[in-house]
């Protein structure tokens, strides 16, 4: 197997045990190693850059992020990639999404460059959840006045199959959109030709980096194309059915027990 030089993961299901922690001291030790090794270190979410920023402030070493499931990159403070849903399409979803009652979530937000938007009306069952997720909240009146540039929409079904409802809204709108699911209820809406597979081959193109020497770690369905892309594509014990399905290696540990810093200190003892 190829040298690996760039470690992606995602983060929640996958680096964050199910209470939100990651082990900082020994995650610190393995960043000094893995820079020693000339090894990238690279997050890679579903989540808007502010919070993935926030959850990382304890290892001050982690500098780049594919955030917004690909749409965005940016490495040490500096945008290297953005590819927003272009806002007459993003207009065009929530309207049909939110006038058609079989579409409709319980809550739908817009994650924008100047903040995560959500309809004042809108409620979740999971407050202590949103606030934890969306610490750039913007209450609206309406979801279609918002002007700012959308990289991706999320919505909350708690009462319905994930991927089924994912699969709905992909056959709804065809060659406009991208929806996944990514975990506890949510699916993403992002542009159909973006995925977390797109935002890490960019930025490993920027680094001379091939995927075979790229190791990749998910849990859920929004990883897949990103653990398919690369050499090692690692998925999580306590992952899908179906991300395990497309893994080289599930880690012997899962989320709550260092899942991913086993297969990192794995990687650089060169024992994978």
């Amino acid at each position: 197997m190829p040298t690996i030089k760039l470690i992606a993961t995602d983060v929640d299901g996958t680096f964050l045990t199910t209470k939100r922690t990651y082990d900082h001291a020994r995650f610190a030790r393995q960043l000094q190693r893995l820079q020693a090794a000339n090894i990238r270190f690279v997050v890679a979410s579903g989540n808007h850059l502010g919070h993935l920023q926030h959850v990382f402030a304890p290892t001050p070493a982690v500098q780049t992020f594919i955030a917004e499931n690909g749409a965005l990159i940016v490495d040490h403070d500096q945008t290297l990639f953005a590819d927003p849903i272009p806002l007459p399409i993003v207009r065009d979803v929530v309207r049909a999404i939110l006038t058609d009652p079989t579409l409709r979530p319980q809550i739908f937000r817009l994650s924008g460059a100047h903040g995560t938007y959500i309809a004042k009306n809108d409620h979740t069952d999971a407050q202590a959840s949103q606030d934890y997720y969306v610490n750039n909240p913007v209450l609206v009146d309406d979801l279609l006045t918002v002007d700012d540039t959308i990289y991706k929409l999320n919505g909350e079904w708690p009462d319905q199959d994930s991927k089924a409802q994912a699969a709905t809204l992909n056959a709804r709108f065809p060659h406009q959109i991208h929806a996944v699911a990514s975990g506890f209820g949510s699916i993403d809406i992002i542009a159909p030709h973006i995925n977390k597979a797109v935002g890490l081959t960019k930025l490993a193109q920027a680094w001379g980096i091939a995927p075979s020497e790229i190791a990749a770690f998910g849990d859920n369905d929004n990883d897949l194309e990103m653990v398919r892309h690369v050499g090692l594509g690692v998925a999580m014990r306590n992952g899908t059915a179906t991300i395990k399905e497309a893994a080289n290696l599930i880690t012997p540990t899962d989320n709550d027990h260092d899942g991913v810093l086993n297969v990192i200190d794995a990687i650089l003892n060169q024992q994978v």
